[in-house]
């Protein structure tokens, strides 16, 4: 399968599990309500006198329950997106709460494993940073070895990026598969897949993801510009993109999966 139907497959799933599944397509929107309503818990203009920040005047508590409620209904929809990954068609309904919500922790979980060695290697430069900084501050000479040392992390830093969205994309297509949060980060497994499709192929379908994230992103962007009720629009279509998301990253796992070998006829 090309890339362009890979693409339309995509586009058709998510329109075929929306339009005409209103109830589905409202859970999304209550489900994202808490995160997009932080906004409005304050008004900018009380929070900047001249240069000075007025903590006071963020409602903290507010913000906290809106961020506490998002975060736990962020993992029924990361859940909801474990089953389209697992190959459904159609689209399945929001059934089973316990096991989307614990598919959505699990799913968490696998990208945090991948996350964490960017984590490490970002606090390590952060500490080299703050160590420069107050080197230089000491001897008023830069501290070259720092600095080179510094620069080393940073490279470490983007290989380890490049990584894991080569590597975390197909593991948390894999976990989804076989439920295994162990499946989704053993790199042999994954590097078996990614050879099978080639990968030439899976950095051309990344690269074709990416286009399709910025046209979402420009269309999300005018939306948000929009007084009053761009965020409402910016709502809807979310799930929409969420769900294409999802299934074209299926359809490209599906793509490093060993094909059937024929049987050999015999005269």
């Amino acid at each position: 399968m090309d890339i362009g139907a890979l693409l339309s497959d995509s586009f058709t799933y998510a329109q075929e599990a929306l339009v005409g599944k209103w109830t589905r397509w409202a859970i999304f929107i209550l489900f994202a309500l808490p995160f997009s309503l932080i906004q409005f818990t304050f008004d900018p203009k009380t929070l900047v006198t001249g240069t000075t920040i007025n903590w006071g005047a963020i409602p903290w508590g507010q913000i906290a329950v809106l961020a506490a409620l998002g975060f736990i209904f962020s993992f029924f929809i990361s859940g909801y997106s474990v089953r389209i990954c697992r190959g459904i068609k159609p689209a399945p309904d929001f059934t089973g709460w316990t096991d989307l919500f614990v598919d959505g922790v699990k799913l968490a979980i696998v990208w945090v494993l991948w996350i964490l060695p960017l984590v490490i290697v970002l606090a390590a430069g952060i500490a080299v940073a703050v160590a420069g900084f107050l080197s230089t501050q000491a001897t008023a000479m830069p501290n070259i070895t720092l600095l080179l040392l510094l620069l080393l992390l940073l490279v470490v830093e983007f290989v380890l990026m490049v990584i894991v969205i080569l590597f975390g994309t197909i593991g948390a297509i894999r976990f989804a598969r076989t439920g295994s949060i162990r499946e989704g980060i053993r790199i042999s497994a994954i590097l078996t897949t990614i050879r099978t499709m080639g990968w030439s192929s899976y950095i051309v379908l990344l690269i074709g993801f990416i286009i399709a994230t910025v046209i979402y992103a420009v269309i999300t962007g005018i939306f948000s510009a929009i007084p009053y009720i761009g965020w409402v629009l910016v709502l809807i279509v979310n799930p929409v993109f969420m769900i294409f998301t999802a299934r074209y990253f299926s359809l490209v796992y599906d793509q490093g999966e060993p094909r059937p070998v024929p049987p050999v006829r015999t005269v």
